[in-house]
């Protein structure tokens, strides 16, 4: 009777949820003990991290919290990544959690008066939560000469802290401060160099005094770089780039190289100081398309970097007043689509693009009311030569201001999107997922397929002429196993012309529900769909 009883309500339970993990970050190369914390978690068995740690044990303590002891590998890059667990009950959207080299220190709650600040032993990081109408307060030991990182890593975890840091003498007078520093939507952090040792304050509040489970934060306490972005900021998948860092202080990192694999969407790229113990992280993008670097010196239409399309362009304002000039060969008639990407990438920089001809008159410009982050389309009038110029937009310049610019050829075709991160179906059984549909310049039916699932059939698979969406059936096979997990992708295929078209269908909208405080949505997770299979009822 118990066996059968437990059947049953595992047949009505829901399924899991998560809200964090502890700690907030997990040790490369080590083997540790994290716990996610949520609702619906007994039984959850099967945890998926987006940096291929393994797992070999796990505890539901309850139905708020379980346990996973978790390996994860030594090359494993500093930097946020993600989170699921499923159990026969079904899957759970994602969490975002740190691979990080600083050691993790749980918060002491206590410490919301500076007069009962929590003791740090730096280089650490701590977990923790912003209080409502109130500062969260450390403490820390220095010596004279020592440099001291703090930084902030909230809403690019997900989380609704808006964080204001300060650096404090034990007198209360300010040494530092920090309130949303470019490139990082509005996370903060901050460095300073100690004329004198002694003891100092850290304080951490969120701009408007809220607080809370919602209002999670790591900081992160040490002597490393701060870092944007890499440059160049994309690589084509499968190929090898050498990256040096674009920051406020990275001039004495060395630059790294790494292969973009072909199936990521990003690779995320962590460096030290010469000798430091703890790291900065950035990421660069994975693209279908060829990279330009400038070659500086390149402010005229004599000295502009060549390029061809589609590709991407990827630049530096090295001083203020930089302008840098790229130059590509068009033909008549072909629709050209520059894209700025600044913020977006982690950059300090705002541009302004202007399109000229080979006579140097200017054909089109973005304009400072963008919705975006600037951008000019043109069809090409004539064949020959034309110049890209880019201008930082209050012509700023120096070590924190790069930019890359998406550079499209717009043919007919189509775009996907769905509203779905996670579905889940019984052994058998199956599952519908509606397909969003933006066309251009193109009617034509779209049929659909998934990647990643084996032994499906698919129903319903193709979106009707001139439909802007369908509604995909897919059937299970019999043989799955209740509380696996796997992560698919659907992919729309159409014959517009003699070409053979293809897209995959991105997840944007349901990222942008799960973390509707983060200035982009995380990019590995994009078009990425989490299947759970349920035990039957």
């Amino acid at each position: 009777m118990p066996a059968l009883l437990a059947g049953t309500l595992a047949g009505f339970a829901q399924s899991p949820g998560l809200t964090h993990t502890s700690p907030g970050a997990l040790l490369p190369g080590k083997t540790q003990e994290l716990t996610v914390h949520g609702a619906n978690l007994i039984g959850a068995t099967n945890l998926w991290t987006g940096i291929g740690a393994k797992f070999f044990s796990a505890t539901a303590t309850n139905a708020s919290a379980a346990k996973f002891q978790v390996s994860v590998p030594a090359d494993a890059p500093v930097g946020i990544h993600a989170v699921r667990v499923a159990s026969v009950s079904g899957v759970s959207s994602p969490v975002l959690l740190m691979v990080d080299d600083l050691p993790s220190a749980a918060d002491a709650a206590t410490n919301t008066r500076s007069t009962n600040a929590q003791s740090l032993a730096w280089p650490v990081a701590v977990d923790g939560a912003a209080v409502a109408l109130g500062f969260k307060f450390y403490r820390v030991t220095v010596k004279a000469g020592d440099r001291l990182a703090i930084e902030v890593v909230a809403q690019r975890l997900g989380s609704k802290l808006d964080p204001v840091l300060r650096l404090l003498d034990l007198r209360g007078r300010e040494l530092a401060f920090c309130d949303d520093e470019s490139g990082l939507g509005g996370d903060c952090r901050l460095a300073h160099v100690f004329a004198a040792g002694g003891d100092c304050l850290i304080e951490v509040r969120d701009i408007n005094f809220g607080g809370g489970s919602d209002y999670r934060f790591r900081l992160r306490v040490g002597d490393f770089p701060l870092a944007s972005l890499p440059f160049p900021a994309a690589v084509k998948a499968g190929a090898s780039a050498t990256f040096s860092f674009v920051g406020p202080q990275v001039d004495k990192l060395k630059p790294v190289t790494a292969t973009a694999p072909t199936d990521a969407t990003r690779v995320a790229l962590s460096a030290k100081f010469p000798g430091g113990k703890s790291s900065t992280f950035v990421s660069a993008l994975v693209t279908d398309t060829a990279e330009f670097a400038d070659a500086e010196p390149n402010d005229s239409a004599e000295t502009a970097t060549p390029f061809t399309l589609p590709g991407g362009l990827n630049g530096r304002f090295l001083k203020p007043k930089d302008r840098d000039f790229w130059k590509f060969d068009g033909k008549k008639g072909q629709r050209v689509l520059f894209t700025a990407q600044t913020r977006s990438i982690g950059s300090a920089s705002e541009v302004m693009l202007q399109l000229r001809d080979a006579k140097g008159t200017a054909i089109t410009s973005s304009t400072v009311s963008d919705a975006g982050e600037g951008s000019v389309t043109n069809t090409i009038p004539a064949d020959g030569t034309f110049f890209l110029v880019v201008d930082e937009l209050i012509r700023r310049g120096g070590p924190q201001h790069g930019y890359r610019i998406k550079v499209e050829l717009l043919t007919p075709g189509f775009t996907l999107d769905t509203d779905a991160d996670k579905l889940e179906a019984e052994p058998g059984g199956s599952f519908t997922v509606k397909v969003n549909a933006t066309r251009r310049d193109f009617t034509g039916p779209v049929t659909l397929a998934v990647v990643g699932l084996d032994g499906v059939t698919l129903a319903d698979e193709v979106i009707a002429e001139k439909s802007a969406s369908g509604t995909l059936k897919v059937i299970l096979a019999e043989n799955p196993v209740p509380g696996s997990l796997t992560h698919f992708r659907i992919v729309g295929k159409a014959k517009i012309g003699e070409r053979e078209v293809q897209s995959i269908a991105r997840t944007t909208p349901a990222l942008k529900k799960l973390f509707p405080t983060m200035p982009i949505s995380p990019r590995e997770l994009d078009g990425s769909i989490a299947l759970g299979v349920k035990a039957k009822k």
